[in-house]
């Protein structure tokens, strides 16, 4: 059962994020060109705003359990900038070289096997030791019976946390049902993707019924990518006995995009040049380096960890946003002519 619930969880993103083509890379990216291109953020805001107040009262009234990222904040910052850093080298994210490959860009193999190796250099490689320094002493927040939990919006920053969390909330409710364009949809030369609006109902939706899926399951994370790599080569090897549900899940975007890119008319399978495939590998060992570190990426941290309020997970998401930033900024610096 295990199997079956983890690749139907799986193949459903996998579905969603090809129809809209959503890709945490080109979400931020676009509010850097010119004209800004809006329709990622704006998913990627009614994801937050549908998911963060639903998954907090299935925790609030004990339907799921979940495991809270650690904030251990030189981790999720320094590996959340070198995440942001590895998108722009490589154009997209973690999970966009899943979907992207299962819609036919064949490139994506050496994208995915640069992110292996950098996972598995962080897990079992050099970076091990740094791994673990980083998370030797991680922040976190003192209950009213003296005991120490996971640091929270709510947790560590009390009321003020939950003002600011409230104030947040209502702008990008704001910006969304008075700004944002209703009848938007983004076309594609391939075919028509999903405007922004559908796109995040639909990101949301699977996400939510996700963790009913893995809390059924027994588990206590829905979606990831950080560790999956190393997880894999432990299975291999025999000596792995933890949950299978996150490895299924991830691997199944793959025919989740195949499906969808076919039923859109934007499946193209094709190859790269020499020089996308070094892009394609080096972003890749940056991303798979930089979410081991952070203990999570652009779909484990951003889309799953932010709703469940976790310090750890919004600062390395921010911080990803920030790699973003700066590697743009580098790289429009570079290509500068003259």
């Amino acid at each position: 059962m295990t199997i079956w619930l983890a690749v139907l969880a799986g193949t459903a993103l996998g579905y969603v994020f090809t129809r809209g083509d959503f890709c945490f890379h080109s979400t931020w990216r676009g509010l850097l060109r010119s004209p800004r291109e809006l329709s990622l953020f704006r998913s990627y805001l009614v994801v937050l705003v549908v998911t963060t107040p639903v998954v907090q009262l299935l925790i609030g009234v004990g339907v799921i359990d979940p495991f809270i990222p650690a904030f251990a904040w030189q981790a999720t910052i320094g590996g959340g900038l070198v995440f942001g850093i590895g998108m722009v080298v490589a154009a997209t994210c973690i999970t966009g070289m899943f979907y992207k490959l299962g819609g036919g860009m064949l490139g994506m193999v050496v994208a995915l096997g640069a992110w292996a190796l950098g996972d598995l250099a962080v897990y079992k490689g050099p970076l091990k030791g740094l791994r673990e320094r980083l998370y030797d002493n991680p922040v976190t927040a003192s209950t009213s019976a003296g005991e120490e939990e996971v640091a929270t919006v709510v947790s560590l920053l009390g009321w003020p946390g939950q003002v600011a969390l409230a104030g947040l909330a209502g702008l990008a409710v704001g910006y969304l049902v008075w700004r944002a364009p209703k009848a938007e949809s983004p076309t594609d030369p391939r075919g028509q993707l999903w405007g922004w609006l559908p796109l995040g109902l639909a990101t949301s939706a699977v996400l939510l019924i996700a963790w009913l899926l893995v809390d059924w399951h027994g588990g206590d994370y829905s979606f990831g990518t950080s560790g999956v790599p190393t997880q894999l080569w432990d299975i291999v090897a025999g000596n792995d006995t933890g949950s299978r549900w996150i490895p299924l899940a991830l691997v199944s975007l793959v025919p989740g995009a195949f499906v969808a890119a076919q039923r859109s008319g934007t499946l193209w399978v094709r190859s790269e040049s020499f020089a996308r495939f070094g892009q394609l590998a080096a972003g890749g060992l940056l991303m798979g380096v930089g979410a081991g570190l952070a203990g999570g990426c652009n779909l484990g941290h951003a889309m799953v960890g932010v709703p469940l309020l976790s310090m750890g997970s919004i600062s390395a998401t921010v911080a990803m946003v920030g790699g973003v930033v700066a590697a743009d900024r580098v790289k429009r610096l570079v290509n500068r002519p003259g």
